[in-house]
């Protein structure tokens, strides 16, 4: 009995614990940074999810100053609560939704839904069921803030750019940052997919953003909020791009080799002689900087899906903040030597423009083809001049003119189904929907029955990343290069504030199985990657590799060509070896006729 008693105080005691415990998370103290977290986030959900605001009855960023205003000296999770559940009462009330209910037919993506911050247990019951009843009975119809692209892309809407942009002012700078993050969180399809979740890169951002205040300082804050994305489509492009890395560049190209940064092509032949600067020279320092560690220090502000498409646009931060000159240090061939590097503008610059045929046949029964610059009109010529080759090579280190399609009616037995999307389902942000295919290919007996070789790298970013999912579908494709841009989907454009743009992948593209392209690209069959021998030696050396494949193709055909050949010689010798046995048991008497015979003969002699 005493164990009995015992027990039951003790869960008496234990339970009224826990109670204290919950009743006392709304009375916890609440830090600035997390403060405007949830004040993110529920201006947010209440933008795109409360009817009333889903209809534009406010001037939603007006309201956000408001609140930032009114919140200034809340200090705890109760206070907090109280606030925000009387604020979205006075939004005015929210009517039972007859159609949120309804389960339709599509089929959901859900990797990046999540509103189960809306349940935190540091809110108030009443905001919870406030938020709660919003999410139950959400915004259907057109919606004031969500406009939609020619693919159903998200694109903002009614947003107004110049809302009082004040580098003074704190409130004004969070904007801004509010209104990308709901961005991200609503409506990128791949928000699944960035290193840092997408809420820690929240709170991450406002002290930033908080300390920003000057304009520079702010923009450079705005990008590498960007960045963050973890897209190769995630660019920003402010108003003082002179300051920033997307102004003036280089008479040559950086990229990262190994572990060094190497000059791989000379862009403006002329001005690269005044600078003496060749292909093979390595970089050393930057005004008297380590150039990889001004490199890694400078990685925060650039962009893209992978670091094969980062370690190709290294001069975008490698030399931030220079406008004309610059003193760099180099190696060439042993030797260093230190001079100075010239920047111009895009349009001062005069490469040298490439000769090369769109098309043309390399070695024996080989034929190469160039899709930068290869038109949908041209596709009929140059498989009619290419189509008897035992090899076709595809480069698509470049982004394609829509050939895709044309070309795969000739390599394509039959229609075939490459890809399929995600888009934002709009009437409950955040999740998305699978829907649609794209197909390529046509019912064709005379289909092209060689090899296809695909050349890839950082390079093949988006709609080249496209045309190598349609021309996979090919019978015998092998892909030769190295990691691609990992960024497909139709670009959504984003006006930040002011005249500063920026931009993401507006729908998620996945293969038939539903494997991803996102970050991760096309995947090569035989992974190359130029080296710093080749790139000296001018060479091309995925392309070489593309060409031995293509000779161990030929090879093995002339084998097969050869067995067959002997099968066939060895066929008709076992033929013959037939024939010749017919033609000798013909000659031969009859046993039975001879065996008559013998019996005759005998009888005869008796």
């Amino acid at each position: 009995m005493r164990s009995f008693l015992f027990c039951i105080i003790l869960l008496s005691v234990t339970s009224s614990s826990f109670s204290r415990v919950e009743l006392n998370n709304t009375s916890q103290e609440l830090s600035e940074v997390d403060k405007l977290y949830y004040t993110c986030k529920i201006w947010g959900f209440l933008k795109y999810y409360h009817p009333l605001v889903g209809k534009g009855a406010f001037d939603w960023d007006e309201k956000l100053q408001g609140v930032l205003k009114n919140t200034a000296n809340i200090r705890t999770y109760e206070a907090f609560s109280e606030y925000m559940n009387r604020w979205i009462y006075y939004i005015g009330q929210v009517k039972p939704c007859t159609k949120c209910n309804q389960t339709g037919e599509d089929e959901l993506f859900l990797k990046n839904f999540d509103l189960s911050w809306t349940q935190d247990n540091r809110f108030s019951d009443e905001l919870k069921k406030s938020l709660m009843h919003i999410e139950n009975n959400r915004f259907q119809g057109k919606h004031h803030y969500i406009g939609q692209g020619n693919v159903a892309q998200f694109e903002p809407k009614n947003e107004n750019p110049d809302y009082g942009l004040s580098w003074e002012s704190e409130n004004i700078r969070l904007l801004p940052l509010f209104r990308y993050w709901n961005y991200i969180e609503y409506f990128f399809p791949y928000k699944y997919k960035t290193d840092q979740p997408w809420d820690d890169v929240l709170k991450e951002m406002i002290p930033k953003f908080l300390e920003a205040k000057i304009q520079l300082d702010f923009q450079l804050t705005m990008l590498e909020l960007v960045v963050k994305v973890d897209d190769s489509h995630g660019a920003f492009i402010p108003p003082l791009v002179d300051q920033l890395p997307y102004f003036n560049f280089p008479v040559v190209r950086f990229e990262m080799v190994k572990d060094q940064i190497m000059v791989t092509e000379v862009i403006d032949e002329e001005k690269a002689r005044k600078d003496d600067l060749q292909v093979g020279d390595i970089l050393l320092t930057v005004n008297n900087q380590s150039a990889t560690a001004l490199h890694e220090s400078q990685k925060k502000y650039l962009w893209g899906s992978n670091e094969a498409v980062k370690k190709s646009r290294i001069p975008y931060t490698l030399f931030m903040g220079i406008k004309e000159t610059g003193e760099i240090t180099i190696r060439r061939n042993g030797v260093t030597k230190t001079g100075n590097i010239t920047f111009y503008k895009s349009v001062d610059l005069n490469p040298k423009e490439k000769t090369d045929p769109k098309w043309k046949n390399i070695g024996d029964s080989i034929g190469y083809v160039d899709l930068k610059n290869l038109t949908i009109q041209e596709v009929d010529e140059m498989m009619d001049e290419l189509m008897d080759n035992a090899v076709l090579i595809f480069d698509v280190r470049n982004y394609p003119r829509g050939t895709y399609r044309s070309i795969a009616k000739y390599l394509n037995p039959s229609d075939t189904t490459f890809a399929i999307f995600t888009r934002p389902d709009y009437t409950y942000p955040g999740k998305f929907i699978w829907s649609g295919a794209s197909t390529c290919g046509e019912k064709n007996e005379d289909y092209y029955k060689g090899k296809v070789i695909l050349l890839v790298n950082e390079k093949t970013q988006s709609h080249a990343e496209f045309t190598c999912m349609c021309l996979q579908t090919a019978p015998n494709v092998t892909i030769v290069g190295s990691q691609t841009s990992g960024a497909d989907g139709n670009v959504t454009k984003l006006r930040v504030f002011q005249r500063s743009y920026s931009s993401l992948s507006g729908i998620g593209v996945y293969y038939p199985d539903k494997g991803e392209t996102q970050r991760i690209g096309i995947v090569p069959d035989m992974y190359v990657r130029p080296t710093s021998a080749g790139i000296r030696a001018g060479k091309d050396e995925v392309l070489d590799k593309a060409i031995e494949v293509a000779k161990e193709e030929l090879a093995r055909l002339k084998e097969i060509a050869r067995l067959e050949q002997l099968a066939i010689q060895e066929q008709l010798r076992l033929d013959s070896m037939r024939m010749d046995s017919l033609r000798l048991k013909q000659m031969q008497p009859d046993t039975l006729q001879l065996d008559s015979l013998k019996v005759k003969i005998e009888d005869g002699k008796q």
